[in-house]
């Protein structure tokens, strides 16, 4: 069986690419019908190789854009969990099309029923829940949206802030072709409107399922700089990526360079002050800094262990935090579920209602007897009394209310 669909993604992933569409039938004359489901959103095509991750190759990638129409021969489904749009397929081409950008085009493509992106508001869904959902990819068209770059992690992440019914998400971008003009002119691409995102749910990485930006189609008058971008990836190696990016990349650091380098960073300027005055990438920089900070030997050589202290302790907070909001998140799901015990290859988390139970009171006991309580240790041993004055430790215990709580347990491995 052949199907046809509209590209609205081509992502990277795994060293190749996530390429996704909406599905369209053929008519006699000519033209196509958008296929939906029931519900009225339409119908999306993910084709997935044989690969561990699915990715389809760079070489087989490279002619298809976004909005291409995109012919597939010997389909057959292959869904995997909420990835209920993944086929196999024998060939992938591109064949002759009129698509462009155009409201009444575009809109559509929009998914019509989900208001809330992939369930709720957050950047990731626990594999726990992914079961839940029966889509991977929408279309939407936010009300405002900016790109801009994470600087607050060791690698600058490039990622898209926008509003959706009222609800603020934050995720990051997978569109090469996008982040290709984003990387070369950043203030362009803010405040956006009349732009439409391909969102798409990743493949599972560390127990959750990310969400991504994995197309950005804008209007006419902020179109991409096509002359520019025709092929980011096409016969370009690494290194020449980032010299592309970064001018100066891979070029010797001469001994003014580094002197500017140590002036500026007592100074305090920024990582990303940095990179823009020497045109080198963010590893290079911290590299670089590193070398001279433990060389010096002025007495500054602990300033790059100082940052570096700082940065990982607020990491470890910022990590905490987000684990705490989660155990809490986990704890009304196991409520909603009346689940009283979950078990996966990772973790064991059981679950504990709200409960009274009695707690001793030694301040109780003191008031009562206080020789008695003198008589056991300079710091009172609850468990020892217990043992050996029962109906006295019982008359001293107080009803305290417990909240619901959860234990969460790393489960050992083989190899472990």
């Amino acid at each position: 069986m052949d199907k046809y669909f509209i590209c609205l993604a081509n992502s990277y992933k795994h060293g190749g690419r996530c390429i996704a569409g909406v599905e369209v039938s053929p008519r006699p004359d000519g033209r196509m019908d958008i296929v939906r489901h029931n519900d009225g959103r339409p119908c999306w095509i993910r084709p997935v190789s044989m690969a561990e991750n699915g990715e389809i190759p760079m070489q087989l990638a490279q002619d298809v854009k976004l909005l291409s129409l995109v012919r597939l021969t010997d389909v057959a489904p292959c869904p995997h969990k909420a990835h209920t749009e993944d086929v196999h397929c024998s060939r992938m081409e591109c064949c002759p099309n009129d698509n462009e950008f155009k409201d009444d085009f575009m809109s559509q493509l929009v998914d019509p029923v989900h208001q809330a992106v992939f369930y709720f508001r957050g950047k990731a869904i626990p594999a726990k829940m992914i079961d839940r959902l029966n889509y991977s990819l929408m279309l939407i068209r936010p009300e405002i949206a900016s790109a801009y770059i994470d600087e607050e992690r060791e690698k600058s992440k490039y990622r898209m802030k926008f509003t959706y019914y009222g609800s603020n998400y934050d995720f990051p971008i997978t569109d090469p072709y996008f982040l290709d003009a984003f990387k070369k002119n950043p203030e362009r691409y803010t405040d956006l409107k009349g732009v439409y995102l391909t969102l798409s749910l990743g493949l599972e990485f560390e127990g959750f399922h990310f969400k991504l930006v994995a197309g950005v189609f804008l209007p006419p008058k902020i179109e991409l700089e096509k002359k520019e971008i025709s092929s980011p990836d096409k016969e370009l190696s690494y290194i020449d990526r980032q010299k592309q990016l970064h001018p100066n990349a891979y070029a010797k650091w001469s001994q003014e360079d580094d002197s500017l380098l140590m002036e500026m960073h007592r100074q305090g300027a920024s990582l990303n002050e940095i990179m823009t005055r020497f045109q080198r990438n963010e590893g290079s920089i911290r590299a670089r800094l590193k070398k001279l900070l433990v060389e010096d030997s002025s007495g500054n050589w602990f300033d790059y262990y100082d940052q570096e202290l700082a940065r990982l302790i607020d990491l470890k907070k910022e990590t905490e935090s987000q684990i705490g909001a989660l155990r809490k998140e986990l704890l009304q799901q196991m409520e909603i579920h009346d689940e009283e015990k979950i078990k996966t290859t990772r973790f064991t988390i059981s679950y504990s209602p709200p409960k009274t139970v009695l707690k001793f009171d030694s301040d109780l006991l003191r008031e009562k007897n206080e020789e008695l309580y003198r008589s056991y240790c300079t710091i009172f041993d609850s468990k020892l009394f217990r043992e050996e004055n029962q109906e006295l430790y019982e008359s001293c215990c107080k009803p305290v209310q417990k909240d619901a709580s959860i234990v969460v347990r790393q489960n050992k491995t083989d190899e472990s």
